[in-house]
């Protein structure tokens, strides 16, 4: 299975909104979050984030800081992890196309794709086959 990566904002306007996202993100099976731009202000947004999560790895473009190394209990990754292809991808526009991106990544051997956040990734990561929508029929009995 495809691994998915995750590129937040670099700036927030609501912490508390910015980091339930990143707590979904991963209840809903993101392997990775990293953040655009770099400089103190991302260093700062990637120790919430190491804080508040427990499983997700933090992917940095420059060199880690021994700080969130150790906030991060040794998550935080500088590009990619070793030994690991990760593609960068845009956003699909609708379900049916996520799930060919990740079946034609996947098929080419890639060990994860990055896409820039997007509210509609949860639902895609919770659901992520086209016809499956037992969670909507749940809800309305």
């Amino acid at each position: 299975m495809i691994k998915v990566g995750v590129t937040m904002p670099g700036r927030i306007e609501d912490a508390g909104d910015f980091l339930a996202d990143v707590r979904a993100l991963e209840a809903a099976g993101a392997e990775m979050i990293g953040l655009d731009g770099d400089g103190p202000e991302q260093w700062t947004i990637l120790g919430a984030i190491a804080a508040t999560t427990e499983r997700v790895r933090l992917r940095t473009t420059g060199a880690e800081p021994g700080a969130l190394r150790t906030l991060s209990r040794g998550r935080a990754v500088v590009g990619a992890p070793d030994g690991e292809t990760w593609i960068e991808i845009a956003m699909p526009a609708d379900r049916e196309a996520w799930a060919a991106a990740l079946r034609d990544h996947e098929s080419a051997g890639a060990t994860g794709v990055i896409v820039p956040w997007d509210a509609r990734l949860l639902d895609l990561l919770r659901n992520p086959e086209p016809d499956d929508r037992s969670d909507l029929l749940m809800s309305t009995g």
